[in-house]
């Protein structure tokens, strides 16, 4: 319930500060990293930030997320990726 909690602030706080983090992200478009070789992903992410969202109701979308995602098989098997790879336990 904390973590919870923590990570909708969280997200509550980067939306405030969406623009800024677009323009930051922005500058790395063409750095030919491979998450930015597909798609528009400066779009993506704005999407991410749902800003057509008030507070309440991005709140709610994050939280439904993170139910969503709560012992989901494809959440357990990325935690074993990023053990195996990286030596990082959940």
């Amino acid at each position: 319930l904390h973590f919870m909690h923590l990570v909708i602030q969280g997200y509550l706080v980067a939306r405030q500060h969406m623009e800024s983090i677009l323009s930051m992200v922005g500058l790395m478009v063409d750095s030919g990293l491979p998450c930015f070789g597909r798609g528009n992903p400066i779009r993506n992410l704005r999407r991410r930030f749902h800003p057509e969202l008030n507070n309440y109701e991005a709140a709610a979308f994050m939280k439904a997320t993170i139910m969503d995602a709560y012992d989901k098989w494809t959440t357990r098997g990325y935690d074993i990726i990023q053990y195996l790879q990286q030596g990082i336990t959940h």
